[in-house]
C-alpha cells in the first residue's frame, strides 16, 4: 500500500526538479553525474544531520536511510566529495567521446593530434568511435548533440572536426552556478529548516506572490515591474546588511562566524564550505 504523502513529496520533488534538469542538460551535466552528486549529498546529510549524541552517524544507519550500500558509504566518506570532488564522477557518453577521440591512438595522428573523422565506413570513423566507447547510443543522435553544445563542427565533405576536448555548451557563463548557489541552494536550506520537526525556533520567511491564468499580454508589465520593486528591495537589505555587520559591536566577528545570511523573497542562513 503506498503511502499517500510520500507519494505527494516525490510528485512535488518531480515538479521541482524538471527545471533543474533542463538547467543541466543545457550546461552539459548528465543523469550520471548529477546523480554521482546526490548520492555524495545524501551520503553527507545523513553522516552529519542525524547522528546520536553529536556524533557522525555510523556507516550501516546511513545505508538504511539512503539506500546506499554500505560499500558506497563508506567510499564517499572516505573521500571527502562533497569538499574536494576529485572523486571519479561517472562521465556522461558524450564527455567520453571526446575524451577518447583525443586520446586513443586510433583516433589520433601520428603526433597524437585528434583527426578529422570520416562519419562511417572506417575503422576510425566517429561511427566506429561511437560503437567502440557509447554502447547502443546512435552514432547520428551523438552527432547532433556534439554539435548541438559546440564541440564538434561538420566540415562541407560531411567530415567531423572536434572543436572542444570538453562538453561544456557554447554559451555557459557565471550566472547559472550562481543561481545554483545563491538562488536554488539558498532556497532549499530555508525549506529544509522549516520543515525540520526538531526546529525550536520561529519559521523562517519564504514567500511566493503569483496568481494563475496571467494573460500574456500582462507578461511584460508583471516583469518589468518585478524587476524594478525586487531590484529596489535587494539594494536596500544589501545596504542594510553592510550596515549592521560592520557597526562597531559586530565588526569584530565579522570574519570569524562562516555564516551567510540573505533574502530572496525568503530568509536564509547557512555555514559557508
Amino acid at each position: 500500500m503506498s503511502n499517500p504523502i510520500h507519494t505527494s513529496i516525490l510528485r512535488a520533488l518531480f515538479v521541482a526538479v524538471k527545471p533543474l534538469a533542463r538547467a543541466l542538460l543545457r550546461a552539459g551535466i548528465g543523469y550520471r553525474e548529477f546523480a554521482d552528486v546526490a548520492k555524495a549529498a545524501f551520503v553527507h546529510e545523513a553522516s552529519n544531520e542525524f547522528g546520536l549524541r553529536g556524533r557522525p552517524t555510523n556507516i550501516s544507519r546511513v545505508a538504511v536511510m539512503t539506500g546506499i550500500t554500505r560499500k558506497e558509504v563508506k567510499s564517499v566518506r572516505d573521500q571527502n566529495i562533497h569538499k574536494s570532488f576529485s572523486w571519479p564522477i561517472s562521465e556522461s557518453p558524450a564527455s567520453i567521446i571526446l575524451s577518447r577521440w583525443v586520446s586513443d591512438s586510433r583516433f589520433c595522428d601520428s603526433r597524437g593530434a585528434p583527426k578529422i573523422l570520416n562519419y562511417e565506413d572506417a575503422d576510425d570513423s566517429f561511427t566506429q568511435l561511437i560503437r567502440t566507447y557509447a554502447g547502443d547510443i546512435p552514432p547520428g543522435a551523438m552527432r547532433s548533440e556534439l554539435k548541438r553544445v559546440g564541440a564538434i563542427s561538420e566540415l562541407p565533405d560531411k567530415k567531423l572536426k572536434i572543436v572542444k576536448r570538453y562538453f561544456v555548451p557554447t554559451g555557459l557563463d557565471d550566472r547559472f552556478l550562481i543561481g545554483l548557489v545563491d538562488v536554488t541552494g539558498a532556497s532549499l536550506e530555508t525549506l529544509a529548516f522549516n520543515c525540520n520537526p526538531r526546529r525550536t525556533t520561529s519559521p523562517r520567511v519564504h514567500r511566493v506572490a503569483s496568481f494563475d491564468n496571467v494573460p500574456r499580454s500582462a507578461l511584460p508589465l508583471i516583469q518589468a515591474e518585478a524587476s524594478v520593486r525586487l531590484g529596489e528591495l535587494a539594494e536596500r537589505f544589501d545596504g542594510y546588511l553592510v550596515n549592521v555587520c560592520e557597526a562597531g559591536q559586530h565588526a569584530a566577528d565579522i570574519s570569524k562566524s562562516g555564516i551567510q545570511a540573505g533574502i530572496g523573497l525568503f530568509y536564509f542562513e547557512r555555514l559557508i564550505d
